[in-house]
This record gives structure tokens, sequence and C-alpha cells, in this order.
């Protein structure tokens, strides 16, 4: 259920190689501009460019939904390992590229998407699904506090070689206060808050 996004390179002077037939493929024409296209966008998703470290260089929510374009100048980038990601619904679809001596490469090959956890909050109950197709190993940490100082761990679990993750967790019904979950998978951490 991949969505479709394609990217185009414009460059001046041509660089062989690269077809223009199918999606994902980059087209060379005009030398500092790469102009990134993405199909069946949303009204409200984010698109952001990072380094290497996940440090965001650019960030911007995405206004119409259908087809979008935007020029962007990554030769002015320091040589290194970057990637643009689209954060829609549930998903992020990653587009790496290196910048080398104002040289741009993507690396289609690399390219994925990971999938962002679900964490709902009902009736005493917190409700955790997410789906990893990589099997990554997945920190479920949940955080308590009566009177919102500091939050103290009350759960702790961690799921290894699993594709689809569906936990619910019970929470005391007579124990108000502030509940933390903080969920770190794929590199990255996730947290959702709530009183009750």
């Amino acid at each position: 259920m991949k969505k479709v996004f394609v990217f185009s390179i414009y460059m001046l002077a041509g660089i062989s190689g690269f077809a223009n037939t199918t999606y994902n493929d980059i087209v060379a024409e005009n030398k500092s501009e790469v102009v990134l296209t993405l199909n069946n966008v949303k009204e409200g998703q984010e698109l952001a460019i990072k380094d290497a470290y996940g440090s965001i260089l650019y960030n911007t929510t995405i206004k119409t939904t259908g087809l979008y374009n935007n020029k962007f100048d990554l030769t002015a980038l320091p040589d290194g390992q970057y990637s643009f990601e689209h954060e829609k619904g549930f998903e992020i679809e990653i587009m790496p590229f290196t910048v080398s001596l104002g040289k741009v490469t993507f690396n289609k090959s690399e390219e994925k998407s990971i999938f962002k956890p679900v964490i709902k909050f009902k009736e005493n109950k917190i409700y955790v699904s997410k789906l990893d197709l990589n099997k990554e190993d997945v920190d479920v940490k949940i955080y308590y506090t009566s009177n919102n100082s500091d939050f103290n761990i009350i759960h702790s679990e961690t799921f290894s070689n699993t594709t689809d993750i569906n936990r619910i967790y019970s929470l005391a019904e007579k124990r108000s206060g502030s509940y933390k979950v903080i969920i770190n998978a794929n590199g990255r951490n996730y947290v959702e808050q709530f009183k009750i």
C-alpha cells in the first residue's frame, strides 16, 4: 500500500544512467535545482529534510491535497548524508540522498517506509499498535505522575523480531494523574501524554 512519489532532479549538464520512464526515477537537467514531486499528498502532511543525525534542516506542512512540487538547491548543503522525509498519517517515507563535492545523488535502493505507532487512550486502557516490517526492536515505556512533576516508570516492555504489535495496558481506575507513553522504534522516540 505504498503510495508512489516521484522525484526529479533537473540539471543543466546531463547525467547518464538515469531513466525517466517510471516512478522514483531521477532525471538530470538543471545543475542547481532539485524538483521534488510527490503524488497523492494530503493537506496537513509534513515534508522535512534531515541530516544523518536526525536534525531537521527544512520542514513544511503541505497545504494542498493532490500533487506536491517544490524546488530545492541541495548543492548548498555540506558534504554528507541526508534524507527527505514525507510524514503522512502513520507512515513516514524516507528518501535518502548524498551530497558530495556539490553533486547530489539519490540512494534509491535505500528508500523505505516506516510506520509510526498508534497510541490511544480509552476507559482507563492504553492501546498500542505498531507495524514494523523490518522486525526491529520496539521499546514501550509507560510513566505516571500524580502531581505533574517527575514521571516515574510503571511499565516497560521490549518487542523483538515481530512485525505486528498490538497491546492493551489496563490502568488502575482509582489512580488519577498524568500518564506518558514513550515508544522507541526505528531509531525514533514517539511520545503521547494524557490525564485521567
